[in-house]
């Protein structure tokens, strides 16, 4: 299966969720269907890094892009607080483009690492500041995330970019690939289709500086809102579905196919 082929079904399966979003009345099983997609574009993007011929082509048109989509919803009035798969995708580009200069043994893999981790922590700062402090609105929030590229309130959280990462990582050794998989999709249980997050928050509320240290890290960057947690893995957060995507990904052929890389932009 080459990897047009791959971004083909990974594109049918996301039209399948939206479908489900913003259609009511659709199918419930559309939402299962999409739940496939999100992997299989993340190793599109590792693919796509990997054979680009100009990385920094590369990084500008996918930065580019998360800035045009996040305008869309914007005008369009999406309140979904990550309708923005495309910022979580340059997120880990940049992230596999550092361990890939550590790999290299690049004399400015150090200086990268530090701008990176930097970058975050002042943009972080200044983001949470203008949300609890500044009285921003949340749509000039999730603009201002996306234009300084910070970790924050990202669509899918940050599993997803550690998820991308370590495809890159271990993209040439399935068995590694495949376990990692399965351990994400299991801390995705747990997280999401489990009381723990309730039971923190339960905890933690009457801890104001612990609180607000929850909240930064779970709905923030992790992406949980204690409104979203259910037990129900079925029809309540069946992200854990994202497992199907596996077999997709191993029948890659190693072959790009035709490409069609307008129709996916």
């Amino acid at each position: 299966m080459s990897n047009t082929m791959l971004k083909i079904i990974a594109m049918v399966a996301m039209i399948f969720d939206h479908l489900w979003r913003f259609f009511p009345n659709s199918p419930y099983f559309f939402h299962w269907i999409g739940r496939i997609s999100a992997p299989i574009f993340l190793f599109c993007c590792v693919l796509g890094y990997v054979h680009t011929s100009n990385k920094k082509r590369f990084f500008i048109r996918i930065y580019s892009l998360s800035i045009i989509v996040e305008f869309m919803n914007l005008i369009l009035k999406i309140d979904d607080l990550r309708m923005n798969f495309i910022r979580t995708i340059f997120l880990v580009t940049v992230i596999i483009f550092i361990i890939d200069k550590f790999r290299e043994k690049n004399k400015n893999a150090k200086l990268y690492l530090y701008v990176f981790i930097g970058w975050q922590i002042i943009t972080t700062v200044g983001i949470y500041y203008l949300l609890y402090m500044g009285g921003v609105t949340d749509e000039a929030i999730f603009l201002i995330t996306s234009l300084t590229a910070n970790i924050m309130f990202l669509d899918g959280g940050i599993l997803f970019v550690l998820m991308g990462v370590l495809m890159f990582i271990f993209k040439d050794n399935k068995l590694k690939f495949s376990i990692y998989f399965i351990i994400l999709t299991g801390i995705y249980v747990i997280l999401f289709n489990s009381p723990l997050i309730l039971k923190l928050e339960s905890v933690l509320v009457n801890y104001s500086l612990f609180y607000l240290l929850f909240n930064l890290i779970s709905y923030m960057i992790l992406g949980i809102h204690p409104m979203a947690v259910t037990v129900d893995i079925l029809f309540g957060n069946p992200q854990w579905m994202m497992i199907f995507s596996l077999p997709f990904i191993f029948m890659y052929n190693g072959k790009k196919g035709r490409g069609l890389k307008y129709l996916f932009y």
